[in-house]
């Protein structure tokens, strides 16, 4: 700004830095500084207004990136709604085919059974023919015995009965398997139609989160922007204000000298006292149970995928990660590091989708930024059970799952924890 730059210079450098020995602060700027007062007075006007008008804007993207983070929560979580719900059509799906199986199995059970109970009602029928064929007193000259010719004919009678009723209920389950598998298809149909509708659902969600995350990262963007701005604009004030309050003092002091022009001498050795008095500089202010301990070294490493970013390591200008980031395949397999309970299955800003578990003895393990959660609060998991799956939820740019291993609160180095396999 120019005219800050000829305030600084022909100003500020004779009222803020003047000391014993340096020019006469009255007699040099006299003819100017109510003027330079009046202009100081006008810049600052103009810094306060583009101050008022930085904040307004900075408020607005505020709310805005407020809205998307929660836009992001809201999608974030029926992604993993989406998912959950295709597991558990793919765990149907799996059933519905293994039925489909058995009642196959059994398809073809009954066929031989229906094809031995044929041929077995065949060979009685032949035998009850060639029975019926021989008048029994041809038989009886033979030498038959009749109560064994009448117990023989009994008998065919009753095995024919038998493999015909046998054969009926054959046919009769046959029919009913027919009957399953045509509905069993039908279900496997209609599974595959919600979880083709489900995934086209999931393909939305994620280009509307996709256009969310560009979203938010543009208005935090812009709010960072804002923020410098208007920590300059605010440092711009601070030092207008003063200049101005420095040039109150000099004019007053003028008019002083003015009326005592006579003691010229010993005004000007008193104003220079003053002014060595009144030099100013910037302020700077100078101015942290013991069976799950047993299992130190043997807990489940949560994902397969690679550590990128190890506990103590440098996050950012100051900060330091605080447990261990994975890098795996979106929709991969995090596993609960040992037997435990969910304390916390939610979605958690700057974490996304989010499991806690809790494993007594005060120690917790956290598995954060999941595409997927799993299980719920209260639910009991085993050492080594799927709990989740890796995403990106929470504005990570890249899939992965961030893990921590706290006791009594605090995060403890997890590493040294896991098993090595």
């Amino acid at each position: 700004m120019p005219l800050f730059r000829v305030i600084t210079l022909a100003t500020l450098s004779l009222v803020l830095l003047a000391g014993p020995g340096a020019v006469d602060v009255s007699e040099a700027a006299a003819p100017s500084s109510t003027r330079q007062k009046a202009d100081a007075e006008s810049q600052k006007s103009k810094v306060q207004s583009r101050l008022s008008t930085l904040q307004k804007s900075l408020k607005a993207n505020e709310a805005k990136s407020e809205e998307t983070a929660k836009a992001l929560k809201e999608a974030d979580q029926a992604i993993s709604r989406v998912n959950r719900k295709l597991r558990e059509l793919n765990a149907k799906k799996d059933k519905a085919r293994t039925r489909l199986k058995d009642l196959e199995d059994d398809r073809k059970n009954v066929d031989v059974r229906r094809a031995q109970a044929s041929q077995h009602v065949r060979t009685i029928a032949r035998a009850q023919y060639l029975n019926l064929k021989q008048p029994a007193w041809q038989r009886f000259l033979e030498g038959a015995n009749p109560s064994e010719v009448v117990r023989e004919r009994a008998s065919l009678r009753y095995l024919a009965r038998e493999e015909t009723r046998a054969l009926s209920l054959l046919d009769n389950r046959q029919k009913e398997i027919d009957r399953l598998a045509r509905a069993a298809q039908d279900e496997q149909k209609n599974l595959d139609r919600i979880a083709r509708e489900e995934r086209e659902s999931r393909q939305e969600l994620v280009r509307e989160k996709s256009v969310r995350e560009k979203t938010l990262k543009t208005l935090q963007g812009e709010i960072r922007s804002q923020q410098a701005d208007i920590n300059k604009l605010r440092k711009d004030e601070q030092r207008l204000g003063s200049l101005i309050a420095n040039l109150d003092k000099k004019i007053e002091s003028e008019r002083k000298a003015a009326e005592a022009r006579q003691r010229a001498a010993q005004a000007e050795k008193a104003k220079k006292a003053r002014s060595g008095s009144k030099k100013t500089g910037p302020v700077r202010h100078r101015g942290g149970s013991a069976k799950f301990a047993s299992l130190k070294g043997k807990l489940t490493r949560p994902s397969t995928g690679r550590i990128v970013a190890r506990y103590g390591a440098k996050r950012g200008a100051s900060a330091k990660w605080q447990g261990l980031l994975f890098r795996a395949p979106e929709g991969s397999d995090v596993r609960a590091c040992a037997d435990g309970t969910v304390v916390f299955s939610d979605w958690l800003r700057g974490f996304g989708n989010l499991i806690i578990v809790d494993h007594g003895g005060t120690y917790m393990t956290v598995y954060a930024n999941n595409e997927s959660i799993f299980k719920n609060v209260g639910d009991r998991v085993k050492q080594g059970e799927t709990i989740s799956s890796v995403g990106r939820s929470g504005g990570d740019q890249d899939a992965g799952l961030y893990f921590e291993l706290r006791y009594k609160g605090k995060p403890v180095n997890p590493s040294a924890w896991l098993s090595s396999k």
